[in-house]
């Protein structure tokens, strides 16, 4: 999350890829205007485009290594990579395919990249990206109904945010067309036709991951590649079986060691000037401040706005304000800028850590259904306001609850605590003789509370054998 939060023009569409993905008759010069109109507010909402000397160039030759041996070849393709943990990959209209440093930092090899990009240049060339309609997320309409009741657009821009982060799922049919065409390209190109199905238990070994992190075992999430990309086991076992039709004797690399010579040194997770999640603390080293989200949600960051969800319905959305009015307190604020069109008539006033704060609540009406929202305002000093909403679809009091210590625990960072947030970079080392994974899990930044399950997803080839010496493996540091 960035300071400033007025990237798009008042009155735009809540939902960009909403806006983006509206049906139309597929036209290849339609589709690149289309693309060319949307891909630098899909740059922004993500975090803009991470560059890495040599990575750019390494993923723009594996992208048009397969786009060349597609149906679409002439098209003027891009391949960006983007500057977000969120492990994800889609594609625009007119040949612009977006893959996330976070599903980077999973795959193992060239051919699992090149997996992804086949995929989605497949979704492309089949005019998926321009004949869905999006759907909206959960969180997503927190900002979309936000911004309607309120008149803010700033809060609207939260579902702006969100429309982009979380692109609208494909069909099945839409997946499995995709696959095909994946596992087609892939051969064609020279790489293994396995690794589609390679990449795909990648992701859901992150799924799995992220779920058991969360304490959510067994829950779907929506924060990862198959919230957009639907169907996963059966997709998994029929892209192998595609692969094994297709199948042919040629020998083929799937570029381990290149690849990871790439990676090495790419900034892993949270990028903290952006803000960085530990667990359920959002934590902003150079705005200066922290947070807890309510017990039972799960943080996701963005270039705009922080978001939480319980999995239940119910959303929080902080970003950083700014009054208007230099004069106003927090409860005048509140009603008056912030949520002027809502009209609230129980403002509390309050004290939180040494700043002046206002809370209300209140029920809305949206088509048809009722629904709960409760917003802070707390003064964050020059002419700043940070701002707290939860959306609900009850009045449940344990929830209200929650929500207050939560917003209650916002606070500024000193100055010592700030600079003991670094980076995380990835980095590729070489297992010595007598190493076993446990060594190898001790010698890692220690980033989560569970050292060997992030270790293991990174290095999937130690979890049923021990490491030999001279193999190559993904470790973490903290950068400076």
């Amino acid at each position: 999350m960035v300071f400033g939060l007025t990237q798009f023009a008042p009155g735009a569409s809540a939902d960009i890829l909403g806006e983006l993905f509206s049906v139309f008759e597929p036209s290849n010069e339609k589709e690149q205007s289309v693309g060319a109109e949307q891909h630098p507010k899909i740059v922004a909402q993500f975090g803009g485009e991470y560059i890495k000397e040599g990575l750019n160039d390494y993923i723009l030759d594996i992208g048009l290594r397969l786009a060349t041996v597609s149906e679409m070849k002439t098209l003027p393709w891009r391949f960006t990579v983007l500057n977000t943990p969120v492990v994800n990959a889609f594609a625009l209209p007119g040949g612009y395919v977006y893959i996330t440093r976070g599903l980077l930092a999973l795959a193992n090899s060239e051919a699992q990249v090149a997996g992804v990009l086949a995929h989605e240049i497949g979704h492309v060339t089949s005019h998926h990206s321009s004949a869905r309609q999006s759907r909206a997320t959960g969180i997503g309409l927190l900002g979309a109904l936000a911004g309607i009741l309120t008149g803010s657009d700033v809060v609207q821009q939260l579902g702006q945010q969100l429309g982009g982060m979380y692109v609208a799922s494909y069909s099945r049919d839409q997946e499995y067309e995709a696959d095909q065409l994946g596992v087609k390209y892939l051969g064609l190109a020279g790489y293994p036709r396995e690794a589609m199905a390679g990449f795909l238990k990648r992701m859901r070994a992150q799924t799995d991951y992220t779920q058991a992190l969360a304490g959510n075992e067994g829950k779907s999430s929506q924060f990862d590649f198959f919230a957009s990309h639907p169907n996963t086991d059966e997709r998994v076992s029929r892209a192998a079986a595609m692969a094994s039709e297709n199948a042919d004797n040629l020998d083929r690399d799937e570029g381990n060691k290149r690849y990871l010579e790439q990676i090495n040194g790419m900034l892993y997770g949270d990028d903290p000037s952006e803000g960085v999640i530990k667990g359920r603390e959002f934590l902003h080293p150079v705005l200066r401040f922290k947070f807890m989200a309510p017990e039972g949600f799960q943080l996701i960051n963005s270039t705009q706005a922080v978001f939480a969800q319980d999995g239940k319905g119910s959303q929080m959305a902080f970003d950083i304000g700014k009054k208007k009015n230099q004069n106003l307190n927090m409860a005048e604020y509140l009603k008056s800028e912030w949520l002027v069109k809502l009209k609230p008539s129980d403002v509390r006033t309050l004290e939180i850590n040494g700043a002046a704060a206002a809370v209300t609540s209140l029920a809305v009406e949206s088509n048809g259904k009722r629904w709960y929202l409760t917003a802070a305002a707390i003064d964050f000093g020059e002419n700043r306001v940070a701002r707290f909403m939860l959306q609900s679809a009850s009045a449940d009091q344990g929830l209200q609850q929650n929500f207050a210590q939560s917003y209650k625990s916002f606070r500024r960072l000193d100055a010592s605590e700030a600079n003991q947030i670094k980076p995380t970079l990835i980095d590729v080392e070489t297992v010595k003789t007598g190493q076993s994974v446990d060594k190898l899990v001790a010698g890692m930044a220690n980033i989560v509370s569970d050292k060997k399950a992030l270790f293991l997803l990174l290095n999937p080839e130690f979890v049923d054998q021990e490491p030999t010496a001279g193999q190559l493996y993904k470790s973490l540091r903290y950068g400076k």
